[in-house]
């Protein structure tokens, strides 16, 4: 990683708030924190009037750089890996949607094997977006790759994994879902709820046999009613549920996001991008999950208008936030997006401590991204057009 690197002049972001202090990385890691720490044998990095936190971490994410995790190809792969930092994403779940059984085992193996790759955002696993959905809640998922759930074939993926499966996401009303969260919490595996119709009562099931998250809350599920709260209103209600939320202002209004925040407790939210190889130009059309898209707002189908993904990274999610709910504290937004994500799951990611991967984000007062650190390596962040909404 070459010489050694010290941040001085900032505020930066620990387990008990923020703190002036400095931070020497060597070796693609944190080897010091502390105030006035020694120059010699350091190239200084001027970080004054900045804030200092945890590289993002980011739970769903299918692609970016016009790659998806659902290509199975591993350059596709590499193409991602490489522009994530550069918009702060340091650590992530590579995230496949439902697909034909081949497939699916080809995109696992691939991105089971980004795990070792020494260069660009770290992969800590695999989340499973399918493809044990309910048809009616598909959203732009493949109506043709979804199916029963079956521990045999997750047992399958695993091994192809070596493992890395961390989160699987499937609707608990199905036949057999219960069994199946009991299963993979047996596993070790954790388990989302999520393109769901489920009542709360069988949201309330699943919790008891082992799931803990919930994805992409509001979107692709029973919503709220006074009369019968689904799986949104049971996300929202139940403390031990932790919520991925995308704050992009398409797939869910502010409004909402600030129920959300006043609903959760403290380390509930997990902000994610649902990102898709659409992180590009405003207009731009590509082929995902079978049909035409069209990046806007968010990624749409060109045919119906139905959300694909967001188009917008977890640095622009933390000043949307900011400016959207200005009564919570921005340690707690920068949190979301980062230790909180992490620690739902048990990532070594997500904090700044000594011995930690050198994975950094350097925000201005308005919460601007303005450098990055990528396993030590300092980079300057690019722009994309949802970068600066």
């Amino acid at each position: 990683m070459g010489s050694a690197l010290l941040i001085c002049g900032a505020t930066v972001l620990g387990g008990d708030g923020w703190q002036q202090c400095e931070i020497r990385i060597a070796d693609g890691r944190v080897a010091e924190i502390g105030a006035a720490l020694a120059r010699e044998g350091a190239q200084a990095l001027d970080a004054a009037g900045l804030r200092v936190a945890p590289g993002l971490v980011d739970l769903h994410l299918h692609g970016a750089a016009d790659g998806m995790f659902e290509d199975g190809d591993a350059a596709s792969a590499r193409r991602i890996l490489a522009v994530l930092p550069r918009l702060g994403t340091t650590a992530l779940l590579a995230t496949i949607g439902a697909l034909p059984a081949e497939a699916l085992r080809r995109a696992v193996e691939v991105a089971a094997a980004a795990m070792a790759w020494r260069d660009g955002a770290r992969v800590l696993g695999i989340h499973l977006e399918g493809p044990f959905l309910n048809p009616a809640r598909g959203g732009a998922q493949r109506p043709d790759a979804l199916r029963a759930p079956s521990i045999e074939e997750i047992d399958d993926l695993q091994r192809r994994a070596g493992g890395a499966i961390r989160l699987v996401t499937l609707a608990p009303e199905l036949p057999g879902a219960l069994a199946l969260i009991a299963a993979l919490r047996r596993r070790g595996v954790y388990t989302s709820l999520g393109h769901s119709e489920a009542s709360a009562d069988v949201v309330d099931a699943a919790v008891a046999a082992g799931a803990t998250h919930v994805t992409h809350l509001f979107n692709a599920m029973s919503g709220l009613h006074h009369r019968a709260p689904g799986l949104a209103a049971a996300g929202l209600t139940q403390d031990a549920l932790f919520v991925e939320l995308i704050a992009d202002g398409a797939h869910v209004d502010r409004r909402m996001v600030d129920v959300v925040w006043r609903c959760k407790p403290a380390g509930r939210v997990l902000l994610i991008s649902d990102g898709v190889a659409g992180l590009g130009e405003a207009g731009d059309r590509l082929q995902l999950f079978g049909a035409e898209c069209v990046v806007s707002d968010a990624v749409r189908r060109v045919s119906d208008g139905c959300l694909v993904g967001g188009c917008a990274p977890l640095a622009t999610a933390i000043r949307r936030i900011a400016r959207w709910c200005p009564k919570v504290p921005p340690a707690d937004i920068i949190r979301a997006a980062s230790e909180s994500p992490a620690q739902s799951l048990g990532l070594d990611a997500g904090r700044i401590a000594v011995g930690d991967v050198a994975d950094l984000v350097l925000l201005d007062a308005d919460l601007t991204l303005r450098r990055v650190s990528c396993r030590g390596r300092v980079l300057d962040p690019v722009g994309i057009a949802g970068m600066a909404k």
